[in-house]
């Protein structure tokens, strides 16, 4: 996903923000992203990108990605020292 970032970026060298509408992958609302280059990366605003394949990539609203990211959390049990 950086390489994907990096080109749009070298594609607009005039821009320090890019932003990026679409839907949401799990529930269909309006998604505007706001990228923004910072020293380590890339800072998103609004919303999270998945890449599915080299070319495409899928949006995720903040809200769906808060609710996803507990739910996919691995359940860890505690394990009893004898």
């Amino acid at each position: 996903m950086i390489e994907v970032l990096r080109k749009i970026f070298e594609a607009n060298p005039k821009k320090s923000t890019i932003t990026i509408n679409g839907k949401c992958s799990k529930c269909g609302r309006k998604v505007i992203v706001e990228i923004k280059p910072t020293s380590g990366g890339y800072g998103l605003q609004g919303g999270i990108l998945v890449k599915c394949s080299p070319k495409k990539y899928s949006i995720t609203c903040s809200e769906c990605y808060k609710f996803n990211s507990k739910m996919e959390t691995p359940y860890r049990s505690k394990s009893a020292h004898a």
